[in-house]
């Protein structure tokens, strides 16, 4: 598998890649082609750091060089023309990388904003960086297009967020006009703890858990069980937590629903959730 012009991969180990992996790998191949040492910067950096990566494959590289007048955008490697503080730059996997909090703020800048929310909170809960360094980082850099945006993803940012998947489902849920969830919210039965649900109104009594499948496809995660065997105990645990007399409703979302945002608006209401405002375009676009 070519990976950049002159570098290859092995079929097989390339198949066994997460998206983010691949961009990765991407990366090395073509920084390694480079005579200059360069910084690697936006998504790129979010792969290498090995945050999640969003949408269709990359189709280049990026970086950036303080030295630069203007962003310049090749075939396979883009140059952003941006300033670049000492101490927002640091070795990482071989290669000289933005900071945790450099390349939320980048993303932020520059990407969707289910993106920067996917990308923050994967750093607030791996603990690579705090709030207050990614806002000290937004608030370094001049004015520049995407700063509300980076602003807002800094207060809907959370640490609770379980996943990708529940990140951008957060996003989608407050563009479509349904109130704010609690998160992890911890349940009890008289057989003990029953676990943590992903999205909760316990005003409504309405609970929503986010399936990404990883959890039936990744053996890790399987801790030694079968897959039929995690479906059994997730039914289990569904069927304790319909017999709590605070639940109403327990609905379930999966990747696919995100790109059918009508489907979750007509699952959610009929299980009882209102929307807290209309649904805003403005709002909801990326």
């Amino acid at each position: 598998m070519r990976v950049a012009p002159g570098r290859y991969v092995e079929s097989a180990v390339w198949r066994g890649l997460r998206r983010e992996e691949r961009h990765a790998v991407r990366t090395a191949a073509a920084v390694g082609r480079m005579r200059d040492a360069v910084v690697v910067s936006h998504t790129s950096a979010a792969a290498v750091w090995g945050m999640p990566v969003l949408g269709p494959p990359l189709a280049r590289v990026s970086t950036t060089d303080p030295a630069r007048a203007r962003t310049h955008t090749g075939a396979h490697v883009t140059r952003h023309a941006a300033p670049l503080l000492s101490d927002e730059i640091t070795p990482h996997r071989g290669l000289l990388v933005t900071t945790p909090a450099r390349t939320a703020v980048d993303v932020a800048l520059s990407g969707t904003r289910s993106q920067a929310v996917a990308v923050l909170d994967h750093c607030l809960r791996r603990r690579l960086c705090t709030l207050a360094e990614y806002q000290a980082c937004l608030l370094g850099r001049d004015r520049v297009r995407g700063s509300t945006r980076a602003s807002w993803v800094a207060e809907f940012a959370s640490p609770l967020a379980g996943s990708a998947g529940e990140s951008v489902y957060r996003v989608a849920l407050d563009g479509l006009g349904f109130p704010a969830p609690r998160l992890q919210e911890r349940h009890v039965d008289d057989e003990g703890l029953i676990g943590f649900t992903d999205f909760g109104w316990e005003a409504y009594g309405v609970y929503d858990e986010f399936d990404g499948f990883v959890k039936y496809l990744d053996r890790e995660m399987r801790h030694g069980l079968t897959a039929e065997e995690i479906v059994v105990l997730e039914k289990v645990r569904e069927d304790r937590l319909r017999g709590l007399p605070y639940v109403n409703r327990v609905t379930r979302t999966v990747w696919r629903d995100l790109a059918r945002p009508q489907r979750i608006v007509t699952r959610l209401e009929r299980a009882g959730l209102p929307r807290v405002h209309t649904a805003n375009r403005a709002r909801h676009r990326d």
